[in-house]
């Protein structure tokens, strides 16, 4: 998974590439004058591939790279990808790349991720419980039975973090951006995502019925409010990470105020609270 997303960062001039997450990923070849000219020529040509091939694709919605990284986090470190299920030109250029990661990036971006794993399951230790809590009860929805899957990679996308529909997390442990307590909110940010199929659906049906015109990212603003104040309600000092968001376009926040924080706080049903936020929308 590491040698995926790197390889996935390490030329990429699609227009993202510029995020604060991912921007450092190309100037990120420490130790690189340690390879041979054979090693070099490994590497050069599975960067090739990667910027053909797969950094074009999207992280979260495109379907067949969702498929390849759910295969290979469920690979782990096997020594080999032999029966993973992705495409055999990958699975060659990973194979041959690999030796030449492990010499350069794998010391260092493996200490990067077990020092952001190691914090973010200390706050998980002290503060995750009441955190799911307050958000099983807003969202009415519970995780699913067997958990879910977070991999701390050096990067992830140009978020610094992501899930799929495969019940998996992608974090980047090289992102300050999402470090300490700001890393526990994405946590639960990613995990709630996994309950899309269940709210998008009653957004828009609540909307069609009130003849409302919601924002398209709707949904999406009402993970970043609810997970940010059941973070800032547990942590002390915590800053919802979506705070600086909204001034830059991120939609609904003064009716999220109006109408979905108090029932965040308490008060009425969660069918009252959709239909008084989504309504705030009608035409």
């Amino acid at each position: 998974m590491n040698l995926h997303h790197l390889l996935g960062r390490a030329r990429n001039d699609t227009r993202d590439s510029h995020r604060a997450a991912v921007v450092n990923a190309p100037a990120d070849t420490q130790s690189f004058e340690s390879l041979t000219a054979k090693e070099r020529e490994i590497w050069e040509r599975a960067i090739a591939y990667y910027q053909k091939d797969v950094s074009p694709m999207d992280a979260i919605f495109d379907r067949d790279l969702i498929d390849i990284t759910n295969a290979l986090a469920a690979a782990g470190d096997a020594s080999s990808l032999a029966g993973v299920a992705i495409p055999a030109p990958m699975r060659t250029v990973l194979e041959d790349a690999a030796p030449v990661f492990r010499k350069v990036w794998w010391e260092r971006h493996s200490r990067s991720s077990r020092a952001r794993t190691e914090e973010l399951q200390a706050l998980l230790a002290r503060y995750g419980r009441p955190i799911s809590e307050m958000l099983t009860k807003a969202y009415r929805q519970t995780w699913p039975p067997e958990g879910l899957t977070v991999q701390v990679c050096a990067y992830a996308n140009w978020a610094g973090a992501y899930s799929t529909s495969g019940r998996l997390i992608v974090m980047a442990s090289t992102y300050d951006g999402i470090a300490a307590s700001d890393g526990l909110e994405i946590v639960f940010h990613e995990a709630m995502h996994q309950w899309d199929d269940a709210m998008i659906p009653r957004l828009r049906d609540t909307a069609q019925r009130l003849h409302a015109d919601i924002p398209r990212d709707l949904f999406h603003s009402l993970i970043f409010y609810t997970a940010g104040y059941a973070t800032s309600r547990v942590v002390p000092g915590h800053r919802p990470y979506a705070d600086p968001l909204w001034a830059r376009g991120l939609p609904g926040h003064a009716q999220l105020d109006e109408y979905w924080l108090p029932y965040l706080r308490g008060e009425g049903t969660l069918a009252a609270a959709l239909d008084r936020l989504v309504g705030s929308f009608a035409k």
